[in-house]
Formats: structure tokens, sequence, C-alpha cells
């Protein structure tokens, strides 16, 4: 896999904030703890850790460091792994002096740490303690789109919808945690939105399509991870999903007709009445965000007062969250091809639109031109990231430049 997105925590400075329960040495009362209480016979070396301080309930999402600081010595080994047995990688410093995990730790867990420290004079001296991290009062959990292990269109963004906010300052940091990989190797970037609700989501779109084919995984390290507010993640998140074939779908309101490629080449073509004058279709490029075979559309919900109180419908695609959809529209059936008559809504025959509901997935692009409307959608309604030009898009990274 190719990593196209560096996600690893910046490693933080030794700190007193979070505790450690030593099970061979005592701990200091502030500051990193010593934890060179074991066997060995390396005289004058002497191995503090971080997190330390306390001997339980240790704030997660800090780094684990051993440093020795006393003696002419330096670390030969450390291990550390979890309550499952997983281990925490680390990096061993140039000089050898000092060990840092390149992640954090997470909520509610227990770290057993062992090391090796050895004198220059061959002098040999080990020690272990036990970590534990207390469970997050406040969690801000997260939804992931698109479905683990799916297959989507060629404009699918990899989105994290939050439960509760996200500071500004915790932007970045929480940028650097998630971690995009790709096959084949595929230019992107994150870019931070609003959804119609109000609700803080990062999404990640490639610069261009996806190419058919690619495999993409997510890995969100952001268990003990803060994001503002007194709010912490409780646990890490991943998912993967592969693209599916380049469908584009074309909506030309001006010519009352929808065309499907597949692989550049045409495969469909319908007659469709799009929004009237008074109510014109959004444009730019959309993405289909879910498909209902029925569904009754309310006018009210869309802002439209009781224009069509309850109105049953099938073949139903979403484009936007704040109501633009392809849907079956018989009622209109004399004016598909010739006049665009809905209320910003593409309709079509029931037969087409059941066509077209059959043959595209989630993710697919659905590109609407030569309409009367002007409004810029914002990119948070819907996957509104295709709305934006590329600089645009990349200009909504908390990590820019």
């Amino acid at each position: 896999m190719i990593r196209t997105v560096t996600a690893s925590r910046a490693l933080l400075p030794l700190t007193a904030t979070a505790g450690l329960l030593l099970t061979t040495a005592c701990g200091g009362s502030g500051g990193g703890g010593r934890a060179d209480g074991a066997s060995g016979g390396a005289e004058g070396v002497e191995v503090g850790m971080t997190p330390a301080g306390r001997t339980t309930g240790a704030a997660p999402g800090f780094p684990i460091t051993l440093k020795v600081t006393g003696g002419d010595g330096v670390l030969a080994d450390v291990t550390v792994t979890d309550q499952r047995g997983q281990r925490l990688d680390g990096a061993l410093a140039a000089d050898g002096r000092s060990w840092t995990s390149r992640t954090g730790t997470r909520p509610s867990s227990t770290y057993k740490v062992g090391y090796k420290a050895r004198a220059r004079n061959g002098g040999e001296r080990s020690g272990s303690a036990t970590i534990t991290t207390a469970a997050p009062e406040k969690p801000n959990k997260l939804e992931l789109q698109p479905g683990n292990r799916s297959t989507v269109g060629v404009a699918q963004p990899v989105s994290l919808l939050f439960d509760h906010p996200v500071t500004d300052a915790q932007k970045a940091d929480i940028e650097r945690n998630l971690r995009v990989e790709t096959s084949p190797r595929t230019e992107g970037s994150w870019g931070w939105v609003k959804d119609l609700d109000g609700n803080d989501r990062i999404d990640w779109r490639p610069k261009e399509f996806w190419k058919p084919g690619t495999k993409v995984s997510l890995k969100g390290a952001l268990a003990g991870l803060p994001s503002g507010q007194g709010r912490y993640f409780a646990r890490d998140y991943d998912l993967a999903f592969t693209v599916g074939e380049n469908r584009v779908v074309t909506v030309d309101v001006a010519a009352h007709r929808m065309t499907v490629t597949e692989g550049g080449k045409e495969v469909a073509a319908y007659p469709i009445s799009a929004g009237s004058d008074t109510y014109p279709t959004r444009g730019g490029t959309h993405v289909v965000l879910a498909k209902n075979a029925h569904e009754t559309m309310k006018s009210a919900s869309v802002g439209l007062g009781d224009a069509y109180p309850s109105l049953p419908t099938t073949s139903v695609v979403h484009l936007t969250s704040s109501g633009t959809f392809i849907h079956a529209a018989d009622w209109n059936a004399d004016k598909m091809g010739s006049l665009n008559d809905s209320h910003g809504c593409v309709g079509m025959h029931s037969s087409d639109a059941k066509k077209l509901f059959d043959r595209i997935r989630l993710g697919d692009p659905v590109v609407v031109k030569n309409t009367r409307n002007t409004e810029a959608t914002d990119p948070g309604n819907g996957f509104g990231a295709w709305q934006l030009d590329w600089p645009a898009w990349k200009s909504r990274s908390a990590l820019k430049g």
C-alpha cells in the first residue's frame, strides 16, 4: 500500500499529567518517575519514565517515554504491551538515552512496560512498570463513511462526522492522526466542513476522481486524543473500501436530458424534467449520498411550505442533504424532455428512474450543468467537496502548507 497522508502523532515533551504504577520501583511525586529498581549491575544508571506521579487514572492520549536520567548508560531494549498483548511501537533516540512511543495511550487501558539499560562499562539492569489510563468522562464519537468493505463510486470521499464540536485548536492534531492509504497512489487532501445540521465533519477527497479499482483504507489513531471542550476520543477508528467503475451521471438542465457514461462511453440516456426557473436545480458536481426505493416527499422538510405536503414517489437518489433528489415523477410525464417544472429535483419516468436506480451506486458523481441556479452549494451540504476547485478544497485542511 502507498501511504498518501502521514498521520503519526507528534511526540510530546515529558509531562507529569498522567499516572504510573511502578511494579519494581517507587515513582516520584512529580515529573518523570524512576523506573530503575530491578535487577542488574549497571551501577549508577537510572531510568525515568513518563507518565508518572499517580498510581491510577492516568490521563490518556500521551506517549510513554523512558529516559536515562542518571549515570553513563543507554537503553538496550524497551517493550510496551497493552492488555490485549499488542505492542505499542516507539522510537529510540539517536544517542540511545531515551525512547518514546509513536502514539499516545488509549483510555481505559493497561500497559506493561519492560526495559533493559546498559552502562558504558558493560553492566546491565532491567525494570518494569504498569500504566493504567482513565476512561474519558465526556467522549466524542464519530460516524465513518463509506461503509466498511464497501464498493463505491469514483467521487466518494472518506468522511468522519463528529458527535460533538471540534475546537479549532485540536483540528490539526486530529488531522495528523488520520492516515489514508491508497493503492495505486492517489493525491488527496482533508478538508473541514460543517454538515447541514451544523456538526463538524472532515472529508478526504482525491484531487481528481478515483481511478477504478483503487483500494483505500483509513487508520484513525484517535484514542485518547482531545477534541476540545473537555471531550476525548475513546477509541481508534479504521475502514477500508474499494472504488468501482468510472460511472458519471450528467444532467443537462437546458437540454432536459440525462446521460450516463461508464469508462467514458455513453451507456444510457433519459429525458428529464429539472427545476423550474423559480426553483432551479443546484448545479455543480454532486455525489450520490443514499438511495431509497420508496419515499414520501414533504415540501416543508426542504423549506417549501405546503407546496406538496405529501408526495409518494419511487427510485429516489439523494444528491444533497438539503433536498436535491433524482426520482420518479410520472405526474410530470408530459414535460419530460421538454420543460423544467419541478421544485429543484430531477424528475424521470418511473421506468427510467428504476433503471438508473438499479445501475448507480453510492459515491457516483452526478454533474448538473446549464442550470439557472447560481447559488453556491456549501461543501458540507451532502458530499460537496467537489463543489470547490482543488486549491479551495486544500485550503480547508488544518495543516495548510
